[in-house]
């Protein structure tokens, strides 16, 4: 075998620590950042892909939406056709319980007041204005309370309040009736909605 002088052998031994040195600096900045990058694109692409899908399903039910939302509307047209118009609300009013009225017997209403109308009411922020109508009359006790029951069951946006019954006195009048006066607060449907 060949004896090799000082130098060479340094040089060698440099050679061999430089070279595992240089290729672990180029594994670590070279291959090791691309291999993050491209880790990260991977995520990105999974990530997208699981979005298309989520896409994809959505316009796949898209009929289903389209159906849905008209379902909606018609049964919000339905709830607004029994809340108070915004135009002419004090001939609505009349109009709407009068008929109601007429089928009871011994409830008479002999009163009603013009419309107040307020954005203020009993939900925050809805988006209905809300008008409220003084009434009064007289009744026996118990068709009385059949009014009552009846009116919110056939009018489920209608809120009565300010209830006050009193004993019915004076010439002429049926003792076994009472006077009565409340509220009723309706929702307003504003014209641009109808």
């Amino acid at each position: 075998m060949n004896k090799l002088s000082k130098i060479q052998r340094d040089r060698i031994a440099a050679v061999l620590v430089c070279v595992p040195l240089l290729m672990g600096l180029l594994y670590y900045f070279g291959v090791m950042t691309k291999q993050n990058e491209l880790a990260a694109t991977v995520r990105k692409t999974a990530d997208m892909q699981d979005k298309l899908r989520t896409a994809e399903a959505t316009m796949g039910r898209s009929e289903e939406v389209a159906d849905e939302l008209q379902a909606r509307q018609q049964l919000l047209q339905r709830r607004e056709a029994m809340m108070t118009p915004d135009r002419d609300a004090y001939a609505w009013v009349i109009d709407t319980i009068n008929p109601f009225i007429q089928a009871r017997n011994g409830v008479n209403i002999y009163s009603y007041s013009q419309p107040d109308v307020s954005d203020v009411g009993f939900i925050p922020n809805f988006p209905y204005r809300w008008a409220t109508f003084h009434l009064k009359g007289t009744g026996y006790y118990h068709e009385f309370g059949e009014f009552f029951a009846d009116l919110e069951n056939k009018f489920p946006y209608f809120r009565v309040q300010n209830l006050d019954i009193s004993a019915n006195s004076g010439p002429g009048v049926e003792p076994e009736k009472l006077s009565f006066s409340f509220d009723i607060v309706s929702p307003v449907v504003p014209s641009s909605t109808k």
